[in-house]
């Protein structure tokens, strides 16, 4: 029997593919080069950049040397066609014409498919870019400014990895609502993203806020212990879990942490007082928030572990419960004679007693700032003022909202030659109360030229007396100081406000 011919086979559908011809993979799109600067930027000391050109200085490159024994090809040319150049259907020099046209005049793109100068912003000096996003980040914070820029291109991811643009960073926690629980996914997200910010940008870290984390506080103040030795500033805001070993690390290893700030953060008092032994001798800044255990961390303070303490702030939610604390003024002054600021926002506090056998107290002879603020119950008055502010002639705030104890009269016996700003203000409910009927011209009198905010709203002052006291402000010439006024809720009529 003859064999089927080859036309008669069936010829499997792989066999085809195979005998066809390869095609050649295209070659993988490169970027364009981008040519070497013609500048050279330097920076001064004066914190400036100095941008020279370098145009003229041309480099030598050597000449190609020739290989011996073999000879360029030469490429053949190409005859032009018969006939002049015509084609069938076409017009003698048609092939001229159809390179003409409004775009004639005009100079050929690059190679790039650009115009002339739109490349300018891949050229630009990388020193340049973060000296621009320099005041954004002091003004909008690092984080997420930097985050997005670094997707715009490579030249601006370069400058987004600068040191210099993070070294004060706020993070706050976007990756689920607060208070939720995260799948083992996002949890490992969190942890990485938080691991390689810390080891590619956190070098130069001097300031570090964490916001409302209740997961992973130790991981992070563990990792920014051990990679930010420049780190002087630290904020837990609404963050749990601050245990007693990542806030020791951070006295530990960080050097020049000088200013910490806990409001609004579960930390236990025995953390903080462990802290304050470890690295107290250089704290400056301290800020608190009020529980059940101020007692232990105030007791610490009056040790004398902080001597260079220049703000102490100690804060509490409005609703409070009617627990206090006392606090030894006599000791707290011999233990920081460097306080400048002194905030007790809210909290309900008493003047411990002071022993016999006590020495004289030096008082706080560089307090700048007193904040006894309080909407609740106080027992403050003209004793206390005087314990606390005997020596502060450099007080320039003194805030003493719902203090209805202290009296004009002893505000008058003061220390402090140029108070700019008082506030005496009522804002509950004062029908029980016993308040002065007058008084509020020895304020006005004692700081007509210095005063420039004011505030006795709530307060009993007569009409006589406060006109009396309105009236200091426009005599002895020269001009006034006073910027802000309030008088609300007090008797003051509309022609003494004239």
């Amino acid at each position: 029997m003859e064999e089927p011919s080859a036309a008669g086979r069936r010829v499997p559908r792989k066999r085809k593919e195979a005998e066809r011809p390869k095609r050649k993979k295209a070659a993988a799109r490169k970027a364009p080069s981008r040519p070497a600067p013609d500048y050279l930027v330097h920076e001064t000391d004066n914190d400036m950049l100095l941008i020279i050109s370098n145009v003229g200085q041309e480099r030598e490159q050597p000449p190609k040397r020739r290989r011996l024994g073999k000879k360029p090809q030469r490429l053949p040319r190409k005859r032009a066609p018969r006939g002049g150049g015509r084609k069938k259907g076409g017009a003698p020099g048609a092939k001229k014409a159809a390179f003409r046209g409004p775009e004639a005049g005009k100079a050929p793109a690059t190679h790039t498919g650009r115009a002339p100068g739109s490349a300018w912003g891949e050229q630009l000096p990388v020193e340049i870019l973060v000296r621009i996003f320099q005041p954004v980040v002091s003004s909008e914070g690092a984080v997420p400014f930097l985050c997005r820029v670094a997707r715009v291109c490579r030249l601006w991811y370069g400058a987004d990895s600068n040191p210099v643009l993070w070294q004060k960073v706020s993070v706050g926690f976007c990756w689920v609502a607060p208070g939720l629980k995260q799948p083992p996914a996002t949890e490992k997200k969190i942890l990485g993203t938080v691991a390689w910010l810390v080891a590619d940008r956190f070098s130069l870290l001097r300031d570090f806020a964490l916001c409302h984390w209740k997961n992973h506080v130790p991981f992070v103040l563990k990792a920014v212990s051990d990679s930010c030795p420049l780190l002087s500033s630290l904020s837990l805001c609404h963050c749990s879990r601050v245990d007693t070993e990542s806030l020791h690390a951070l006295a530990e290893r960080c050097p020049q942490l000088e200013s910490l700030n806990l409001q609004n953060s579960q930390v236990s008092s025995s953390a903080v007082v462990s802290f304050l032994e470890a690295a107290g001798s250089r704290i400056r800044q301290l800020l608190l928030t009020y529980s059940g255990q101020m007692n232990a961390i105030i007791t610490t303070l009056a040790s004398g572990c902080c001597p260079r303490l220049q703000l102490l702030e100690v804060t509490t939610e409005l609703k409070q419960s009617s627990q206090h604390f006392q606090l030894p003024i006599e000791q707290l002054q011999t233990a920081c004679p460097r306080l400048q600021v002194l905030r007790l926002l809210n909290v309900i506090w008493s003047p411990k007693p002071i022993p016999r056998s006590a020495p004289a107290s030096p008082g706080f002879p560089q307090l700048q700032e007193l904040c006894l603020a309080t909407t609740s119950y106080s027992f403050i008055d003209d004793g206390v003022l005087q314990r606390m502010l005997q020596a502060s002639s450099q007080l320039r705030i003194l805030d003493l909202r719902g203090c209805f104890r202290v009296t004009p009269k002893g505000l008058e016996t003061l220390p402090c030659p140029d108070l700019e700003q008082l506030y005496l203000g009522l804002y509950c409910s004062a029908n029980h109360l016993r308040l002065p009927l007058e008084g509020s011209p020895l304020l006005t009198r004692k700081w007509r030229q210095s005063l420039q905010e004011l505030d006795l709203a709530g307060q009993s002052f007569s009409e006589h007396d406060l006109e009396e006291a309105m009236e200091c402000f426009t005599q002895g010439g020269g001009e006034v100081a006073l910027r802000s006024l309030n008088l609300t809720g007090t008797k003051v009529t509309l022609g003494t406000v004239r």
